[in-house]
């Protein structure tokens, strides 16, 4: 589904097989000459349904000259490659982002280094074999392409009449950008900052020493300063509230750093085993995966200030209170 939202800008939603149901991308249109912004996920259908869009509102893919990425997850990039090739299209994200999907494009050191960061954790070989059975399926469904430029923090783009910041917000994702439409006064907001949930925040399997609790909290105080009216953010409805809703989404993470913290005794456990007595409820497999990823994160956070203490049994890590 395409709406304009303002002459020439556009929303464009598309169906996914997951929890959230649909991801947005933006579109800027200058005369017949496209910039897009996130591209949807690369699902069967998808490409068409796009096309078809996009013919509906008399506009083209044929004509998408620019591809700008808040990140490289498979709902806000994995059609990118087939627009590449399709339009010739040049691709623009920030070299983490690009540095991301790369590590995701080469398997075997990714999957060997996935096995060894999560057994560490605490989960079994076929748990771990679980996981990786998903991250292969969706490591194929991304169109692989190239990038033409990297972005750079609070640098200034123009695309006919528009003019955008471009603002790095990592923690979501390492290489997480927003876009800052200043005289319009809106922001085009990814998974940084979302209407309903606080985004997922997941440890990065290759860089032991990231913290993307505080990471993403240090980018909440970067767009915590744009004097932006309207969100427009990669799932749910747009919003005009942002400093509420950046209270919210503190709150929401000062509250599950408690309860992890509360779970953390004397005796040593796992992250694993927490991440386990906050989700007994869940059922899902690629779910569970999920907490136990938030609940590193905020192991992390309680390990900074000095609360607790992280030692290694055997083979895996374990925490205690400090």
């Amino acid at each position: 589904m395409i709406s304009e939202i303002e002459k020439n800008f556009y929303r464009i939603t598309l169906r996914m097989p997951y929890r959230l149901r649909h991801v947005h991308a933006y579109l800027l249109a200058h005369g017949k000459e496209l910039a897009l912004f996130d591209t949807g996920l690369n699902t069967p259908g998808a490409y068409e349904t796009l096309d078809k869009d996009l013919t509906g509102a008399g506009l083209s893919i044929n004509n998408i000259r620019h591809i700008f990425l808040t990140h490289v997850h498979t709902d806000h990039c994995s059609m990118a490659g087939l627009l590449q090739k399709k339009s010739g299209a040049k691709i623009y994200l920030s070299q983490a982002a690009f540095e991301e999907y790369q590590h995701f494009r080469q398997t075997d050191p990714a999957v060997k280094q996935l096995k060894k960061f999560y057994s560490r954790q605490g989960m079994s070989p076929h748990q771990i074999d679980l996981v990786i059975e998903e991250y292969e399926d969706i490591r194929g469904i991304i169109a692989e392409f190239n990038a033409d430029n990297f972005l750079q923090n609070y640098e200034s783009r123009e695309f006919g009449d528009w003019k955008f910041e471009v603002i790095f917000t990592p923690g979501h994702a390492a290489g997480h950008v927003c876009f800052f439409f200043r005289a319009k006064g809106f922001l085009l907001a990814g998974d940084h900052i979302l209407p309903y949930i606080a985004p997922i925040l997941s440890p990065d399997i290759f860089d032991d020493h990231f913290r993307p609790l505080k990471t993403y909290l240090d980018s909440l105080s970067a767009i915590e300063k744009l004097p932006a009216a309207t969100i427009y953010p990669g799932h749910g409805n747009a919003f005009v509230d942002m400093m509420e809703r950046i209270e919210d989404i503190r709150s929401h993470h000062e509250k599950r750093k408690r309860v992890i913290f509360e779970l953390v005794g004397k005796e040593p456990k796992t992250a694993y085993a927490i991440a386990d007595e906050t989700s007994r409820s869940v059922t899902d497999d690629f779910d569970k995966f999920m907490a136990l990823n938030e609940t590193m994160a905020y192991l992390k956070e309680l390990k900074a200030e000095g609360v607790i203490c992280e030692n290694t049994a055997g083979k895996v890590l374990v925490y205690t209170r400090a």
